[in-house]
C-alpha cells in the first residue's frame, strides 16, 4: 500500500539504518553494539560535526576573554595584553565560522530526506508503515538538534565578533592616549627625582632578571649539558658562516646564468636576502633552544625576551645583507649605482641599524613585559630613539655631501642637480624626523617619539626590500621574458604569439608591483612593531573586507577578481568563437550574414553575464541598482533616445536579419557592400573602397535595396536581346560555352541559359553562372560579358539591344 517508488525506499532505507539514532539505545541494543562492530554511518550525526562539549568549549572561550578584556577595562591593559586577546577572539570567530560551514549541510541533506518521504497520512489516509513512522521520528529529531547547534553557532559567532570589534577599538584608544602622552622632561628635575625613586624597586626586577639568566648559563654550561650547549652554538656559527661564504657562489651562479645588466646584481641581492634571514632566525632559534632545553632555570621572563629579539634577528641579517649588497666592493654588484668613496663611507651604516634591531627587540620585552617603572621604561625609549635618530639625519647628510663633492669635481654643467626631486624630498624628510624626534624626547612626548623612530625603521627596511623585489620582477620581465630573450624564445617555440609574450613580461611585473603596494600599505598600517599576525590580519582585510554588516566595502579579492573576468572572458568568448567557424558552421548550411549574426549575439550575451558577474562579485544587487535604472530612464527621455534606438535595432538586424554581411545594399541613395553590424551601427564598404557607418535605426525606419536577397550569393546573370531571325540554339550554346570556360566563374557549377522573354521582335536571353571564390561578382560579371561579346562576334550573331546587367 505504499504509494512510494522502490528505489526511493531502499534508498531512504539504506541512509537511515546505516545511521545511528540519536536517542539512547536500549539494553539490548548496547548489546549487541558490544558483541559486534557498528557499521560505518553514511553520513555524520550532528554530534560527530559539533559536540556539546566543542560548543562548551567556544562559550567559556567567549565569557573568558570578555572578562579578561571589556568587563575588566578599568584595571589598564598594555598593548601587548589587548593583542592577545585579540587574538584569541579572532580565533574563536574563525572557529566557529568552520563549525558553521561543517554543520549547514547536514541541515539541507536531512530536509531532503523528509521531502522523499513526503507527508505523513491523514486521518482519512490508510497508514504508512510502521518502519516509514519510525525514520520520519528519527529525522525529526535529528534536524531538531542541527538546528539547536546552529542556533548556539550562530549565537557565538555574534559574540565573537562583537568581541574582536571591540577589542580592536579598545586598543586603538589605548595607542592613542598612550602616543601623545606627555611625561615630565629629561631636562627637568622632576623627571628624574620620580626616577630615582622607583630606581630600588627597578633594580630589584633587573637583578632577578640577571639572576635567572645566570642561572640559565650556569645550568646549560655544566655537567653534560656543556657539549650539547656547544653543539648548537657550533650549529649557530655554521650557519651563520655559511650565509656570510654563500655570497660568492650565489653571484657566480648568477653569472654563469643570467645575461648581463641590471638583473644579475638584482637577482644576487634577492637571493642573500633570503638565505640571510633564513640563516640568522634559524641560527638564533637553535642556540636559544640549546640552552632552554629541559632547563629549569629558564622562566616566562626569560622565554618572553627570547621571543621578542627572534622576531628581530632576521631583521637584523637582512639589513646586513642589504648592506653588503648595495654597498658592495666591486660596482658591478650594486644595485643601485653610486661611486666608490660614496659606498665606502655608508659601509658602517648598515652594522648600526642592525644593531638597533636587536636592541629594539629588547626594549619591546622592557616596555611590555619587564614591570619596570613607567620613568625607567621611558628612559630606555628616549635613549634608543636619542641613539637611532641620528642615523636618519646622518645618512641624507652623507648622501648630499657626496654629491657636492661629485658635482665639484665634475666639469660637466649638464650634470648638476641631477638627484630626483623624490630623493631631495626623502632626504629632506628624513633630517626633518630626527629634529623632531629629538625634540620631542627632550619635551617630554618620549612615546610619540619612540613610536615615530620606529615606524620609520620598520617602513624604510620594507619599503627597501618591496623595492629590490620590485626592480627583480621589472628586471627579469625586461631581461628575460619579451619575445626575443632567452626563456621568451623558448615560449615562442612552444607556440604562443609573441606579441602576447611581450604584453604579459609588461603587464605581470606591473601586477606584482600592485600587490607589493599592497604589502607596503599593511606592513604602513599593522604599528611599529613588525608583527606578521598582524600584518597578515592587516593583508586578510584588504582581500577579504571587513565582517561589520553595516559598512559595506570593496575587498582586494573582489576586484583582482574583476580583473581576471574579463580576461578569461575574452579568452573563453574567443575560443567559443573559434569552435562555432571552424566545426560548427561548416557543417551547416548558414551564409555568411547569419554566422555573423549569431556570433554577435553570442558575443553580446556573454559580456553581459559577465558584467553582471563583476557586479555580483562587487556586492551590487537588483535593489541596489534601482537608482542607476531610475537615472538612465532620465537620460534615456532626454539625451540618450538615439543611442537607445540604435542599440534595439542592432538587435533587431542581427535577429531577423533584414540585412547580413556580404549582402550588397542601397540606403539613402548609396550602394556597398556589408562588412560589419555591431550594436550600434553598420559597416558598408563603397565601390571607391571606402567604408560608410550607418547608425542601426536607418535600416529600420527608412527603405533599404537588398540586392543580394533575390539570388544565392555569389552568382550573377547576363540578359541579351536577340532578333527573331538570329540562331537561338546556336546562341545558347555559345553563351553556355562561354561561361564555362570563362576564368572567373566556379567550375563545380554549370551555368544555365534560358529565354526569359519575347517582345519587340526580340527575344532575351537570361545566362546565370557562380563566380570563384575569392572573385568579387562584378569582376565575374564584367569578365564574362566582355567574353560573350567576343564569342558572338566570332561566331556572327547579332545582338539588336544594349544588353543590360542585373546588381546581384
Amino acid at each position: 500500500m505504499l504509494r512510494m517508488p522502490f528505489r526511493v525506499l531502499f534508498l531512504l532505507s539504506f541512509f537511515l539504518f546505516s545511521i545511528p539514532p540519536l536517542a539512547a539505545p536500549t539494553l539490548a541494543q548496547t548489546t549487541d553494539q558490544t558483541a559486534t562492530a557498528a557499521p560505518t554511518p553514511l553520513i555524520m550525526g550532528a554530534q560527530d560535526i559539533v559536540s556539546d562539549q566543542t560548543l562548551d568549549e567556544i562559550g567559556a572561550e567567549l565569557r573568558a576573554i570578555y572578562k579578561s578584556g571589556v568587563a575588566e577595562q578599568h584595571t589598564g591593559h598594555s598593548t601587548i595584553d589587548l593583542s592577545t586577546l585579540l587574538q584569541r577572539a579572532s580565533a574563536v570567530a574563525t572557529r566557529t565560522d568552520k563549525l558553521m560551514a561543517r554543520i549547514k549541510p547536514y541541515q539541507d541533506v536531512y530536509q531532503n530526506f523528509v521531502d522523499i518521504l513526503g507527508k505523513p497520512p491523514g486521518k482519512d489516509d490508510p497508514p504508512e508503515a510502521p518502519s516509514i513512522t519510525e525514520q520520519r521520528e528519527s529525522l525529526s529529531k535529528r534536524q531538531k538538534d542541527i538546528s539547536a547547534r546552529i542556533t548556539r553557532l550562530k549565537l557565538y559567532q555574534v559574540e565573537a565578533q562583537q568581541l574582536v570589534n571591540e577589542l580592536r577599538q579598545h586598543d586603538s584608544a589605548i595607542q592613542q592616549a598612550t602616543l601623545w602622552q606627555q611625561l615630565p622632561s629629561p631636562l627637568g628635575i622632576n623627571f628624574w627625582s620620580q626616577f630615582i625613586q622607583g630606581a630600588p624597586q627597578d633594580g630589584r626586577r633587573l637583578n632577578a632578571l640577571g639572576a635567572e639568566t645566570l642561572a640559565m648559563l650556569t645550568t646549560a654550561l655544566t655537567g653534560k649539558r656543556i657539549f650539547i650547549t656547544l653543539l648548537g652554538l657550533c650549529a649557530s656559527l655554521l650557519l651563520l658562516v655559511g650565509w656570510l661564504f654563500a655570497r660568492k657562489p650565489v653571484r657566480l651562479l648568477a653569472t654563469r646564468f643570467l645575461p648581463e645588466g641590471r638583473v644579475r646584481p638584482i637577482v644576487a641581492a634577492v637571493i642573500c636576502g633570503l638565505i640571510s634571514v633564513l640563516a640568522c632566525g634559524i641560527s638564533f632559534q637553535i642556540f636559544w633552544n640549546t640552552l632552554a632545553f629541559d632547563n629549569p632555570a629558564v622562566g616566562d621572563d626569560l622565554d618572553q625576551l627570547a621571543s621578542m629579539v627572534a622576531t628581530q634577528a632576521p631583521l637584523c641579517g637582512l639589513v646586513l645583507e642589504l648592506g653588503f649588497c648595495f654597498l658592495s666592493s666591486k660596482a658591478e654588484w650594486r644595485v643601485f649605482a653610486m661611486s666608490d668613496d660614496l659606498a665606502r663611507s655608508l659601509r658602517l651604516f648598515p652594522g648600526w641599524l642592525a644593531i638597533a634591531m636587536i636592541v629594539r627587540g629588547i626594549l619591546r620585552y622592557i616596555d611590555t613585559q619587564s614591570g619596570l617603572s613607567l620613568l625607567s621604561v621611558q628612559l630606555m625609549d628616549g635613549l634608543y630613539t636619542l641613539a637611532v635618530s641620528p642615523l636618519l639625519f646622518a645618512i641624507p647628510r652623507k648622501l648630499r655631501l657626496t654629491a657636492a663633492q661629485e658635482q665639484e669635481t665634475d666639469t660637466d654643467p649638464t650634470k648638476a642637480d641631477q638627484a630626483p626631486p623624490i630623493a631631495q624630498f626623502l632626504r629632506s624628510m628624513a633630517m626633518a624626523i630626527s629634529i623632531i624626534c629629538w625634540i620631542a624626547v627632550l619635551s617630554g612626548y618620549i612615546p610619540l617619539a619612540y613610536t615615530l623612530i620606529s615606524w620609520v625603521s620598520v617602513m624604510a627596511l620594507s619599503m627597501t626590500t618591496l623595492l629590490l623585489l620590485s626592480m627583480l620582477t621589472t628586471a627579469i620581465g625586461s631581461a628575460l621574458f619579451p619575445a626575443r630573450a632567452p626563456l621568451g624564445r623558448h615560449l615562442v617555440e612552444l607556440g604562443l604569439p609573441p606579441r602576447l609574450i611581450n604584453q604579459a613580461s609588461i603587464l605581470i611585473p606591473g601586477l606584482v608591483n600592485v600587490l607589493l603596494l599592497v604589502v607596503a600599505y599593511a606592513v604602513a598600517t599593522s604599528g611599529a612593531n613588525f608583527d606578521p599576525p598582524q600584518i597578515w590580519q592587516q593583508l586578510y582585510s584588504l582581500f577579504h573586507g571587513t565582517d561589520d554588516n553595516n559598512t559595506p566595502s570593496v575587498s582586494l579579492d573582489a576586484i583582482l577578481l574583476c580583473i581576471a573576468l574579463p580576461l578569461l572572458g575574452y579568452q573563453a568568448i574567443k575560443i567559443v568563437k573559434s569552435w562555432f567557424q571552424q566545426r560548427f558552421f561548416p557543417a551547416t548550411n548558414l551564409d555568411i550574414g547569419a554566422q555573423a549574426s549569431i556570433l554577435s549575439i553570442l558575443s553580446y550575451a556573454a559580456w553581459i553575464l559577465i558584467g553582471l558577474a563583476m557586479f555580483a562579485v562587487l556586492g551590487v544587487t537588483v535593489k541596489s541598482m534601482t537608482w542607476v535604472v531610475s537615472a538612465l530612464s532620465v537620460g534615456i527621455g532626454f539625451g540618450l533616445q538615439s543611442i537607445v534606438q540604435n542599440f534595439v535595432s542592432g538587435i533587431i538586424l542581427m535577429a531577423e536579419r533584414p540585412v547580413s554581411v556580404g549582402d550588397v545594399v542601397t540606403i539613402a541613395g548609396v550602394t556597398g557592400k556589408v562588412e560589419r553590424i555591431s550594436v550600434r551601427s553598420t559597416d558598408i564598404k563603397l565601390d571607391d573602397k571606402s567604408t560608410m557607418i550607418v547608425p542601426n535605426s536607418q535600416f529600420i525606419t527608412s527603405a533599404v535595396k537588398n540586392a543580394t536577397r533575390a539570388q544565392k550569393p555569389g552568382v550573377f546573370t547576363v540578359e541579351l536581346d536577340l532578333p527573331f531571325a538570329s540562331d537561338l540554339h546556336k546562341a545558347t550554346s555559345v553563351v553556355i560555352a562561354t561561361l564555362t570556360s570563362c576564368a572567373d566563374t566556379d567550375p563545380d557549377t554549370p551555368p544555365t541559359v534560358s529565354m526569359t522573354s519575347v517582345a519587340d521582335g526580340s527575344a532575351v536571353l537570361t545566362g546565370s553562372a557562380k563566380a570563384r571564390d575569392g572573385v568579387e561578382i562584378k569582376t565575374a560579371r564584367s569578365n564574362a560579358l566582355f567574353a560573350i561579346w567576343q564569342a558572338f562576334q566570332e561566331n556572327e550573331i547579332p545582338v539588336t539591344f544594349r544588353q543590360t546587367v542585373r546588381a546581384p
